[in-house]
């Protein structure tokens, strides 16, 4: 939802390249195409030279779906092991196929159709691709013709398509050494003990920049140590190679981190490096105080912005979080406030809206303070522009 920006310094970047990139991911990469590669070795170094290693690492966020596109198009292999919904991404199916009815005949017939077109392009998909579960999959849909049974491969396949399927220890023994074992090469873990703490404090954000809402201040008192979430922008579990990315690391707050994003792919998803909400409105409020000033008469509804920050508003259930208690409260004593200014005569309004100051002695709104440092700022600025028919604007 808001906007963040870069601050490492250039200190800061030679000493990751050296630490993580030189001294542990470029080795270990060596010593798993050294060791486990086998046939593979030839292509697996074409796309993870050490520059591009390098590039990977340190890339701007605006890249990162590029490099996906790369590895996942010519490393085939660790698509289908680690991100199945890019690897089926060209196949028409969706997830209407679990409530298709298949009781008349008529339907039987068309989820027979569907069946059979499916496993035309699978093949098609096994011919350009070197996989290791479609011949398996399409085996097993050659033989099957009873209407039910049909269905439920469809629905496995939707699950792989949506990003929802978790392969088995068998599908998985099917990848080689390699495969399977990359993902052991960006050791996220090894870094943030290192770094973790060091990014945080770099990016300097307060407030998640998911949700405008959850306090993630790090601490760095001794005896009270402690820091937010890096949430995967692109899940390490479906793009390992994104693992230590800087820019595809986000501070988070934990309930958009672990509840709402947990390991969606976020192909097609804002990263809030490069965009976020605007000054456009966001917020519209509704209320009525006929039976009494309380929170159960207000309604905080979010706009649509019709553009590709609506997929984020809706993941990170931002309608949702800014109806809570805490930010109703708010605009209540936020209302009351205006209203009481409004009652006192016109040249106080006039007064107290002129000046920033005012605005946050009385109204408690601080104009200066940019979202990623004021808890629902941008939520503050639009009702403050709702009561009083101006236009502020939030502090980037």
């Amino acid at each position: 939802m808001i906007k963040i920006s870069y601050s490492y310094t250039q200190d800061f970047l030679n000493d990751y390249e050296q630490k993580i990139i030189n001294e542990k991911v470029i080795p270990s990469l060596h010593e798993l195409i050294i060791e486990h590669s086998g046939n593979d070795k030839e292509r697996v170094e074409k796309v993870f030279s050490d520059k591009f290693v390098k590039d990977l690492v340190l890339c701007s966020a605006d890249k990162l779906y590029e490099k996906i596109d790369t590895i996942y198009n010519h490393l085939f292999e660790l698509s289908e092991r680690y991100c199945l919904e890019f690897y089926f991404k060209d196949i028409t199916l969706d997830s209407s196929i679990s409530s298709m009815p298949i009781r008349k005949r008529v339907d039987q017939e068309k989820i027979k159709t569907i069946h059979c077109n499916i496993i035309t392009e699978l093949k098609l998909l096994m011919t350009n691709r070197n996989s290791k579960l479609l011949p398996g999959i399409i085996k097993k849909m050659e033989v099957t013709t009873v209407a039910s049974q049909i269905k439920t491969q469809l629905k496995n396949l939707s699950s792989m398509k949506s990003g929802n399927y978790k392969l088995s220890e068998e599908e998985i023994a099917l990848f080689p050494d390699w495969v399977n074992s990359f993902d052991n090469v960006f050791n996220y873990d090894s870094m943030s003990k290192i770094f973790g703490r060091e990014i945080t404090n770099s990016l300097n954000l307060d407030i998640c920049p998911y949700c405008n809402n959850e306090d993630i201040e790090t601490i760095n008192e001794i005896g009270a140590e402690t820091r937010p979430d890096l949430d995967h922008f692109f899940p390490k579990s479906k793009f390992p190679f994104l693992a230590l990315t800087l820019s595809n690391l986000i501070p988070a707050g934990v309930r958009c981190n672990q509840k709402y994003k947990k390991d969606k792919s976020m192909i097609g998803y804002v990263n809030p490096f490069l965009n976020g909400v605007n000054q456009e409105t966001l917020f519209n409020f509704k209320y009525m105080f006929d039976q009494g000033r309380n929170i159960e008469s207000i309604n905080i509804e979010v706009k649509k912005l019709n553009n590709e920050l609506d997929k984020n508003l809706d993941l990170f259930k931002v309608e949702e979080t800014h109806n809570k208690n805490n930010v109703k409260n708010w605009f209540l004593l936020f209302e009351e406030r205006y209203q009481t200014i409004i009652n006192a005569g016109d040249n106080c309004l006039d007064e107290i809206l002129a000046d920033y100051n005012l605005i946050r002695q009385r109204l408690d709104v601080e104009l200066d303070k940019p979202p990623t440092k004021e808890q629902y700022q941008k939520f503050k600025v639009d009702a403050l522009n709702f009561l009083t028919g101006r236009v502020y604007k939030m502090p980037n």
